[in-house]
């Protein structure tokens, strides 16, 4: 795993512990239908389904994601405390997706 991605999911931890994080795709997608503006990330093996909805939706809505290149769901998951997760989601206006693009971007750099 990249160092970018190790700090993303430091990121997704700290915002888990403050109630911004939204796991699982039956919650983001609800969230989503209640016109909620996200910032989607995937893990780099979530479902073809998955993955073809996130972009379906976000093109739709107008919504960014990202899908981490180095980071499964199982690593996700466990970062998080739970089993494994496919797709998670912040809020797209809070800084906490700010700055995981941040390091997202920065992350094209380190490769």
């Amino acid at each position: 795993m990249i160092n970018s991605e190790n700090e993303i999911l430091n990121m997704l931890g700290l915002a888990r512990r403050a109630g911004e994080l939204i796991i699982g795709q039956d919650d983001v997608f609800a969230q989503i239908r209640k016109g909620k503006k996200l910032f989607i990330l995937l893990a780099n093996n979530a479902s073809k389904i998955i993955q073809r909805k996130v972009v379906t939706v976000s093109e739709r809505n107008n919504l960014t994601y990202i899908a981490l290149q180095n980071t499964g769901r199982k690593i996700i998951g466990e970062r998080l405390g739970i089993k494994e997760v496919q797709i998670a989601a912040l809020p797209a206006d809070g800084g906490l997706a700010k700055k995981i693009l941040i390091l997202y971007d920065r992350s094209d750099v380190d490769e």
